[in-house]
């Protein structure tokens, strides 16, 4: 069954594979190698994530709750500030985002236990890293179970309704500064245009100026010349635009689809199996990570740190993606 499916998520990886590769060899090339690495364990750990037995997994959730959240908290106690926030463990030079790598061992243990718990908890440590696009990266594998689950569509619309009423009171004490600065400056970019909405502006900039085929390969002038921020992590997808165009985001929307819709497709076709549900929550990460990059790219929304999946640079969250499709296709 697993064979008519991994055709298409091949040849989706392949894509984007050439996506990663070309545009870091463009704007970040000391990074080629780095990168290259990445995708070559992650495929190793995609083939040993095809032999794991999710039930026999599920067995040692306390431990895998346990030692989730003791990862998460060692960002914090060692405390190395990166742009603001405390999401990698360092270890020499190397450096590994715990939430990306906890999060397909949480799904697990999710779809067999339905213990909503042990998302919410990892879910909030990684909220106070402070890193509200992982944080929302790890609730998105709850989104399969809103399908079916009327105690927890309840439960989700009472927190919303209780976030609604405390709002004020989470701008005041729980947002930090830079977080607010996203918010405010997303509505009004051009209230600081060479501060902080400087970003958005630029990414806007990128994207339109790019046309059909785009400014032509190294030739993008955000990029290039450093104007776009971030170009080869958060915006990524804006410096694609500008150097090789809207035919080429066409083709990369085109692949996004073919990977998801063909996980969907997987996940429905046996119901009753317990993988079946792994994959539904995995696309749906997929989905929703793609949907908030784009999103924050074109302004729609607010900038939250989110990676465009396989694309933008960073290994812990490629090789977490590989492996958690290796899970998807172990039965």
């Amino acid at each position: 069954m697993n064979k008519r499916f991994l055709l298409p998520i091949f040849l989706s990886l392949l894509i984007l594979f050439s996506f990663n590769i070309l545009m870091v060899n463009s704007l970040a090339p000391q990074l080629v190698g780095k990168q290259t690495l990445s995708w070559g364990i992650g495929i190793f750990l995609f083939f040993v994530g095809k032999q794991i037995n999710i039930k026999q997994i599920a067995r040692y959730k306390q431990i895998i709750l346990f030692t989730s959240c003791v990862l998460l908290l060692i960002p914090i106690l060692q405390k190395n500030t990166t742009r603001g926030t405390l999401r990698w463990i360092h270890i020499g030079n190397i450096q590994i985002q715990p939430s990306e790598i906890v999060r397909p061992w949480l799904t697990v243990v999710l779809v067999n236990t339905q213990q909503y718990l042990y998302i919410i908890i990892p879910a909030l440590l990684v909220f106070f890293q402070p890193d509200l696009g992982g944080a929302i990266s790890t609730l998105s594998i709850l989104i399969p179970f809103l399908l079916y689950d009327q105690r927890l569509r309840k439960t989700l619309f009472i927190i919303l309704g209780i976030l609604t009423i405390s709002s004020p009171f989470i701008w005041k004490f729980a947002l930090r500064d830079y977080q607010k600065d996203r918010i405010i400056f997303f509505l009004n970019p051009n209230k600081d245009p060479k501060g902080k909405g400087y970003n958005l502006i630029q990414s806007k900039i990128a994207i339109g100026s790019g046309g059909i085929l785009g400014k032509g390969y190294k030739k993008g002038t955000q990029g290039q010349l450093l104007f776009l921020p971030e170009k080869h992590t958060d915006f990524i997808f804006a410096a694609i635009a500008e150097e090789i165009g809207l035919l080429a985001i066409a083709i990369l929307l085109s692949t996004y689809y073919l990977l998801i819709q063909t996980l969907i497709t997987k996940s429905f076709y046996n119901k009753k199996n317990i993988t079946s549900l792994f994959t539904l929550s995995l696309a749906s990460q997929i989905w929703l990570q793609t949907f908030i990059n784009i999103g924050m790219n074109l302004g729609i929304l607010p900038v939250t740190g989110t990676p465009l999946p396989f694309v933008s640079v960073g290994g812990s969250s490629i090789m977490s993606l590989l492996f958690s499709l290796g899970i998807a296709f172990s039965s």
